[in-house]
C-alpha cells in the first residue's frame, strides 16, 4: 500500500502505485497503521506533516480509495464495451468462453450465484445491488462480467485487496 503526501496536511492512497512524489509503504495492517502513526513516523517517512490521522482514519481512507477505483475501473470497462450485466447476458458470454471475470453482489441470493460459481472463470463477490445499479443508472445488478483479459486481471487485484479491506483483514507485509 503505498501513501504519498502533496503538500502538508495531506494524505493520499495511491492505489496504483503510479502517482509522482515521495511515497511511503505500508501493509495494509491494522497493527502496521498504528506503528506507522507512531510518533509521527509516517510524517518523517514522508518527510511532510499529514495532519490528525488516527488508524480508523487511515483504515477508511485506504479502503474508500480502492472502493473508488474499483467502481471506476468498472466505469472504464462499461465505456470500452467490455463488461455486460445481468444474467442472461452474462450466462450467454460465459457460454461463448469470452468472460475473463465474473463478479456477483455480496447480497445476491445464493440461488442466484448457484448457476454462475465454478464456471472456470475468476469470480469475486464485491459490492451490492444497489451500488452496481447506481453505478451505471440502471435498475439493481447482480451479476457483472468482464470481457477483456487486461481489465478484468487489474479489477481482479483491486476487488481482492477491497475485500480484505472490507473484512478487516489487510495482510502483513503485503503493499
Amino acid at each position: 500500500m503505498r501513501l504519498l503526501a502533496p503538500q502538508e496536511g495531506m494524505l493520499l492512497v495511491d492505489v496504483d502505485q503510479k502517482l509522482g512524489g515521495r511515497g511511503a509503504y505500508l501493509c495494509p495492517g491494522r497493527e502496521c497503521m498504528k506503528e506507522a502513526l507512531k510518533k509521527g513516523r509516517l510524517s518523517r517517512a514522508l518527510r511532510k506533516g499529514v495532519g490528525e490521522v488516527t488508524p480508523d482514519l487511515l483504515e477508511e481512507m485506504i479502503r474508500d480509495a480502492h472502493r473508488e477505483r474499483f467502481f471506476s475501473l468498472l466505469h472504464f470497462c462499461r465505456k470500452m464495451r467490455r463488461l455486460v450485466m445481468g444474467r442472461e447476458a452474462v450466462d450467454k458470454e460465459l457460454r461463448r468462453g469470452r468472460v475473463y471475470l465474473l463478479l456477483l453482489a455480496r447480497d445476491l441470493s445464493s440461488r442466484s450465484k448457484r448457476g454462475f460459481v465454478n464456471r472456470g472463470v475468476p469470480t469475486v463477490e464485491v459490492g451490492t445491488l444497489k451500488e452496481y445499479g447506481d453505478t451505471f443508472s440502471t435498475r439493481p445488478v447482480g451479476v457483472l462480467a468482464v470481457t477483456e483479459e487486461g481489465l478484468a486481471r487489474r479489477l481482479f487485484f483491486v476487488a481482492e485487496k477491497l475485500r480484505q479491506l472490507e473484512r478487516g483483514n489487510g495482510e502483513h507485509g503485503q503493499r
